[in-house]
């Protein structure tokens, strides 16, 4: 009895961001999800070693220092992870083919990707995940989302997080890992046919994200984040960008009721440009998955990320779509007693990463913490995948295994 009500601890969710990092550790107790350990750092962004880091070093030293002391500092048990690949290594393409049987798409998508990737894709681990069907004038056609990353990247990845003194569990995407986070709540069959829209709005860059069910349907990456709305306060006011960041951060969580209320006007027309910009690019993906997927449309957006809260942002979205926009809330129904009162706070977008990938060797179904009764979480239909695949599907099998060196190669044959 005392080995069957025992915790079962899972591996360390770790999203290395821009301007921070976040770990998140879960385990279960008595049929009920629970945050075992949770920390972050804030990195400083202002100075030269905040820079993107160069092709060699996919995670920066000050990122690295700051994942060794949060184990050390923390309470993990363990020290196996799940990460996700950095973004700029994952290449995104889609495809259109004719409709097949599943067992043959595999191949097509692996012949195919030779020539919409920049790179031999021999040399790189490719997979893909099937959006839907669309039609094609007369014809009926399966939209494919197709990503690949080289195995030299790869390589140098896991690498540096060996260093850090994390155990690769397994590696993921951060499309996939977002997803998650909603894929936990489909349990009804009516769930199965509701739409979700999540946009991740990081410091670097955006993700919009829009998935039916269990399934992801489409998927853009947007160059476009809060840096630039930093660096337009910057400007504006003429002052350094970690300044801005923390003025606008402020003004946000209305922390800043004195400060004048043409500072806050200047902030939000110094902002107002690029957030409209943003806002159309958000609008065009949702009108490109209407007219692509025809069917439901999503009854509201979710906004995840460490800049998902801010206000203005939120209502010119909400303008422009129509359908209510609203932070996401993914610890909602989570025990999240060990977490720092900051932390926890509702909302808390900026941990859907790493709880996503922190929810990816859980399996079974949990109790809400209201007590109210939850269906459990059938597994998502398994796309059939050659040993050589990348990106499995949301509630299948991990994208690369656990790796027990960072050798490329093993890698590829995990």
């Amino acid at each position: 009895m005392f080995r069957l009500n025992r915790p079962q601890l899972h591996p360390i969710g770790i999203d290395i961001g821009h301007d921070s990092v976040k770990m998140l550790q879960l385990d279960v107790r008595e049929n009920s999800l629970v945050v075992h350990a949770s920390a972050q750092r804030n990195l400083e962004i202002s100075g030269p070693a905040s820079s993107q880091p160069s092709p060699a070093e996919l995670i920066s030293p000050q990122a690295a220092q700051a994942i060794t002391e949060l184990l050390s500092d923390g309470n993990f048990a363990g020290r196996a992870a799940v990460a996700s690949l950095p973004r700029h290594i994952v290449h995104v393409k889609n495809l259109r083919l004719p409709a097949m049987p599943a067992a043959e798409v595999a191949a097509v998508v692996q012949f195919e990707a030779r020539s919409i990737f920049p790179f031999d894709t021999t040399e790189a681990k490719v997979d893909f995940l099937i959006a839907g069907e669309v039609r094609q004038g007369t014809d009926l056609r399966q939209e494919v989302i197709v990503m690949a990353a080289r195995y030299a990247d790869v390589d140098r990845f896991v690498e540096q997080l060996h260093r850090t003194g994390l155990v690769v569990d397994s590696l993921d995407v951060e499309p996939c890992a977002l997803y998650r986070t909603i894929d936990r709540f489909v349990r009804r069959r009516e769930d199965e046919q509701e739409v979700h829209v999540l946009v991740d709005l990081g410091a670097r860059g955006t993700q919009v994200l829009i998935g039916k069910g269990r399934e992801i349907s489409f998927f853009k990456a947007i160059e476009m984040g809060g840096a630039d709305f930093n660096l337009d306060v910057s400007r504006k006011l003429g002052i350094r960008t970690d300044e801005a960041r923390a003025l606008r951060r402020r003004l946000w969580t209305g922390s800043d009721t004195d400060r004048p209320d043409t500072v806050r006007q200047a902030v939000l027309d110094a902002t107002r440009s690029t957030m409209e910009n943003l806002t159309r690019e958000i609008c065009l993906c949702l009108r490109y998955h209407s007219v692509t997927f025809r069917g439901q449309r999503p009854l509201k957006v979710r906004m995840s990320g460490g800049e998902g809260g801010e206000p203005q942002l939120l209502s010119k979205l909400h303008s422009s779509l129509a359908i209510p926009v609203e932070p996401s809330r993914p610890l909602y129904s989570l025990d999240c007693s060990t977490m720092r009162g900051i932390d926890r706070r509702d909302p808390s977008g900026e941990w859907t990463i790493a709880l996503g990938l922190a929810l990816k060797r859980v399996q079974g179904k949990f109790a809400a913490l209201d007590g109210t009764p939850r269906a459990a979480t059938p597994p998502a239909p398994r796309i059939q995948p050659p040993a050589s695949a990348l990106v499995a599907p949301l509630a299948a099998a991990p994208i690369i295994e656990p790796v027990p060196a960072p050798a490329a190669q093993e890698v590829a044959s995990a």
